[in-house]
């Protein structure tokens, strides 16, 4: 398979097994070498449920790309909404000691996920638990429920990168099982091959009925002739 697509070997793969089993000059003769309708059949096989695999791993990369964009987007209006917040916040509390320490308002705002969530979680989770932050955000229009309305916007971003992380993990899965059963199949298909040449030493042209992964065999030059010296 190598240099080869994996689906371009795929193709191959089942043009190769099934020419061999379904027609009869290949079948008659492949049976006298162990391989039998049953043993082709389980090539068959193979090659469905590598096929199969395939298919599932785009599938499920699909969807992780899905939930990745689904992820963004939720991050992207949550921090619209923290950053209006926290700009008020600023306002209402900045010149209480214990609000700007316990909300994280002043410095930079992180720019991973993880930092972002860190800062905004926590600024949301102790606004709410004082009342005097509370009050204060209130003369800005800002209720509680407000604000609990925002702290569901913050942590549904957490719920879609734990959702995402699920897809990715799913994702990953599906591509070591299909990568499993491909070498699995490459194996078999070089198994056959190699017995291919030998079954039809004698009829090279049969081989081009296997398709693309038929083996090939390479002429042998002609040995030259030497001159013979004139001095002989």
């Amino acid at each position: 398979m190598t240099r080869m697509s994996q689906s371009r070997f795929l193709q191959g793969a089942r043009t190769l097994v099934e020419n061999a089993a379904g027609m009869p000059e290949l079948s008659g003769v492949l049976e006298g070498y162990g391989y039998t309708e049953a043993k082709l059949k389980e090539g068959i096989a193979l090659v469905e449920e590598a096929d199969r695999l395939a298919k599932r791993k785009d599938a499920e990369y699909g969807e992780q790309y899905e939930a990745s964009s689904a992820l963004s987007r939720a991050w992207s209006s949550a921090t619209v909404v923290y950053s209006k917040t926290l700009k008020l916040a600023r306002i209402a509390l900045g010149d209480d000691a214990k609000g700007v320490t316990a909300l994280r308002l002043m410095g930079a705002r992180k720019q991973s996920l993880a930092g972002w969530y860190e800062q905004a979680g926590t600024f949301y989770e102790n606004i709410l638990k004082e009342p005097r932050f509370v009050s204060r955000m209130e003369g800005f229009g800002y209720t509680k429920d407000k604000l609990k309305t925002e702290k569901t916007v913050v942590d549904g971003v957490m719920k879609k990168f734990r959702a995402r992380e699920g897809e990715l993990g799913q994702a990953l899965a599906s591509t070591t099982a299909r990568d499993r059963k491909l070498k699995d199949l490459d194996a078999w298909v070089s198994t056959l091959r190699a017995v291919c040449e030998v079954a039809f030493y004698d009829q090279p042209e049969e081989l081009e009925k296997l398709g693309p992964l038929a083996p090939t065999r390479k002429r042998k030059a002609s040995p030259k002739k030497k001159a013979v010296s004139a001095e002989a």
